[in-house]
């Protein structure tokens, strides 16, 4: 469906499964009325099945009595719904993994919110019966009962699975004129929280990531402009002022020399303001030095190098780890004597025009 290979995680049988544990145990004592000593004890047969199938079974048998006393009491289950739970929804972009190998994971996008209702029915002989398997399930739910469960073992989660008793009704049909109890039905009916699954990929671990930031060497302003020059005259210093006007006052663009090679006729400007134009004269403010704004100098401009890696280096996605970040700044980043700045952090938040991502990974 929708383009993925088919999958089946049987979740709706491993909740069945689940449900049917809770109550697979329960044992009925009974008593003599007169001494108080037990008599008999035995496990409550548990079977999924509808109502109206039991109720059908109980009523097809010719010789009731006969038959009802090896039937009863018993109980049985079913599903009666399932419904879409919008108030426990998680991001649906956040994943589910679990490292199967050292390069590959396992992993899932996070489950889609259902609640499974469930009812179950105790049918007895006798009201005693009934209210004595009832109170030994009342007390457990207030008003849950939560398991914890591993739903998927390829993805190694372990989910707590609420599981909610939200009403109790009971019935009695009586045989005849009422005087005698042809059996008692107890319904409880169930809420359970669970989580449905997509299909499991199975990526490379991410062991690096680096992100570079440029600026747009295309934009004529901003705060770092690199342009080509021509027709020099004089000396352009280091943080000089440079503008393009008649007079500084006057002027219709500015910035500062942030650095100048008179060999290669480049020029770096910092802090600009305004719009620098081709072929159209510059002028430094101390020492009248002069020159053709010829071109821009389109070459993309990295203004930082960023490298991150876990620590340990050997991490595994469920581990507890952190983050190596290494920052290289320009004006640093374009001599290969750099120095790099190391921040050891658990998280980082960093915004840029572009990032290039490189790792192990190949998704």
């Amino acid at each position: 469906m929708l383009g993925n290979s088919p999958f089946y995680h049987q979740l709706t049988r491993k909740a069945v499964v689940l449900f049917g544990r809770l109550f697979d145990d329960i044992i009925l004592v009974r008593k003599n009325d007169q001494t108080g000593k037990e008599t008999n004890r035995f496990r409550v047969p548990l079977i999924y099945s509808p109502k109206e199938k039991m109720i059908t079974r109980i009523f097809s048998d010719p010789d009731l009595l006969r038959q009802i006393q090896v039937m009863l009491p018993r109980m049985a289950f079913e599903i009666t719904g399932i419904t879409y739970d919008a108030s426990r929804k998680q991001n649906s972009l956040l994943k589910a993994a679990r490292s199967n190998t050292t390069t590959h994971v396992s992993a899932s996008y996070m489950g889609v919110p259902y609640d499974i209702n469930f009812q179950l029915n105790v049918y007895a002989r006798n009201i005693d019966d009934g209210t004595q398997i009832v109170e030994q399930i009342l007390p457990f739910f207030n008003p849950d009962f939560t398991v914890t469960t591993n739903m998927i073992p390829d993805l190694g989660m372990y989910k707590d699975v609420p599981i909610i008793l939200n009403n109790v009704s009971n019935d009695i049909q009586y045989e005849g004129d009422y005087d005698s109890v042809r059996y008692v039905n107890w319904t409880l009916n169930f809420t359970m929280k669970m989580h449905y699954y997509g299909p499991i990929s199975y990526p490379k671990i991410i062991r690096s990531v680096y992100a570079n930031i440029y600026q747009d060497a295309s934009l004529q302003s901003g705060y770092i402009t690199r342009i080509n020059v021509a027709n020099a005259n004089g000396v352009f210093k280091v943080d000089d002022m440079v503008y393009q006007g008649n007079t500084y006052h006057t002027a219709t663009a500015y910035a500062t020399i942030v650095k100048y090679n008179p060999d290669t006729h480049q020029m770096v400007l910092g802090a600009t303001q305004g719009t620098f134009r081709v072929n159209t004269a510059i002028r430094a403010l101390s020492t009248q030095a002069n020159c053709v704004l010829q071109s821009f100098y389109v070459a993309p401009m990295k203004f930082a190098q960023i490298s991150i890696t876990p620590s340990p280096a050997n991490a595994e996605p469920t581990d507890d780890y952190g983050y190596n970040i290494n920052i290289t700044e320009w004006p640093n980043t374009e001599f290969l004597s750099a120095e790099t700045v190391v921040y050891p952090a658990d998280t980082l938040d960093i915004t840029a025009d572009e990032v290039d991502v490189s790792s192990d990974e190949a998704e």
